[in-house]
């Protein structure tokens, strides 16, 4: 069957924008608000001009790019990722997907189709959370899933490692001027979109597993997100000489640490379906002879129930306070970000379906253990999204690839189920 989307052409595009922020390594670096992620930005913004896509920005960096629907009262339809990425990831996280929506709308204006709603692409700002440790800023301002106060106190208040705030970068990336001016986040209320002016949101995105490969598939239907919960935790115990403090006097944070990990890894084994994973441990003062005082750690607990998610979260941090109290020792949980979890639309999911049929490819249909701006969409709006497979399963890695045949296919699909829903 032929295809209507150009694949040479969304293919160049996405080799384009990985070499920005491209390091020693081959892996890609592009952090919210620095020096690559505002190069991406840039070059976006000069694609959709050049694409004719009528390019624009709001107080929060997200990115716009529309053809415009014959009625515009209609809700519109919006299809969207991000450009941001881990440090030192791969070239097809979140870029796939906006450049996929970005293929799709040129398509359809050679193709001459002149919809009846609004058809728009989003870059929402910082999915990743690579920077700041905070993510979904762009989705979060939009949907006003955190209320825009808030959302500015917690800018103002997330540090970068060289002690720069989230919001005193947003205001850096507004002086560039040009589109950029808009950014503001002492205005992140005017980024928030009437939910009841938008028919759906659709993302495309790499699975990031080993799922689809494992089925010899090219694309798939993404069922769901699991919802997500992270948190900071500081044990607290007292530094001391390593040879002179007997093992009974003791007041090891590191030890207490270590005995949380352990019963963290059991209570989400036995959860009957949570992840939790600590990521980042620091130990204080981190010297070779000296007794670990302090242990900063993240905690990230996931599960696609919530109910079942938050039941885990109790029993763990629970069992944190229980092992460090046991210990003499003092401990403090502080909650930084929580998500639902997102069950996908039917009404997309058919759109989707019949899409599948249309290219005769079978139809799957997977869960996604990773979150995605689609989970905070799903908040104000009907929901779908299509999984791209990934070599070997990698991903946020200099490693993680997609082929040119398996994006070609995702595009196709994304581009019949747009006009499926117009």
């Amino acid at each position: 069957m032929k295809f209507n989307i150009k694949s040479e052409r969304l293919w160049n595009d996405m080799m384009e924008f990985g070499q920005i922020g491209r390091g020693e390594d081959g892996g890609v670096t592009r952090t919210s608000f620095d020096e690559a992620d505002m190069e991406a930005r840039g070059l976006f913004l000069k694609l959709l001009e050049k694409s004719g896509l009528n390019p624009g920005m709001d107080a929060a960096g997200n990115i716009f790019g529309e053809i415009t629907g014959e009625d515009p009262e209609l809700p519109v339809l919006l299809i969207g990722s991000h450009l941001d990425t881990v440090r030192s990831g791969g070239r097809f996280d979140g870029a796939t997907g906006v450049l996929m929506a970005v293929e799709v709308l040129r398509t359809m204006q050679e193709n001459g189709i002149k919809p009846a709603r609004t058809v728009k692409i989003v870059s929402f700002t910082d999915e990743e959370g690579a920077r700041f440790d905070y993510a979904f800023v762009g989705s979060m301002a939009a949907t006003g899933s955190v209320a825009a106060d808030e959302l500015q106190r917690q800018l103002a208040a997330a540090m970068d490692g060289d002690g720069i705030s989230y919001a005193e970068a947003m205001r850096n990336a507004s002086h560039k001027g040009g589109h950029f001016s808009r950014i503001n986040p002492d205005s992140l209320e005017q980024a928030q979109i009437d939910k009841a002016k938008i028919k759906a949101y659709l993302e495309v995105h790499i699975e990031q597993g080993k799922v689809l490969e494992n089925k010899n598939l090219g694309v798939g239907i993404v069922s769901g997100i699991t919802g997500g919960e992270w948190s900071d935790v500081t044990i607290s115990g007292e530094a001391g000489h390593a040879g002179t403090i007997g093992m009974t006097e003791r007041r090891d944070a590191l030890t207490a640490a270590g005995e949380c990990l352990l019963a963290i890894e059991s209570i989400a084994k036995n959860s009957g379906g949570s992840v939790a994973t600590v990521g980042k441990l620091e130990v204080k003062p981190g010297s070779s002879n000296v007794i670990p005082g302090r242990v900063d750690f993240t905690l990230d607990i996931r599960d696609i129930s919530d109910e079942r998610r938050n039941q885990t979260s109790i029993q763990i941090y629970d069992a944190i306070r229980d092992i460090v109290a046991g210990r003499g020792l003092t401990c403090e949980v502080t909650p930084v970000q929580s998500l639902s979890s997102m069950i996908s639309s039917a009404m997309v999911t058919e759109a989707m379906k019949a899409a599948f049929q249309e290219v005769d490819y079978p139809t799957y249909s997977l869960p996604s253990g990773a979150a995605h701006d689609a989970m905070v969409m799903g908040n104000v709006c009907e929901v779908g999204m299509l999984f791209v497979r990934s070599k070997d399963g990698i991903s946020h890695h200099p490693a993680e690839w997609s082929s040119q045949e398996d994006v070609a296919l995702g595009c196709e699909i994304l581009y019949r189920t747009v006009a499926g829903l117009l």
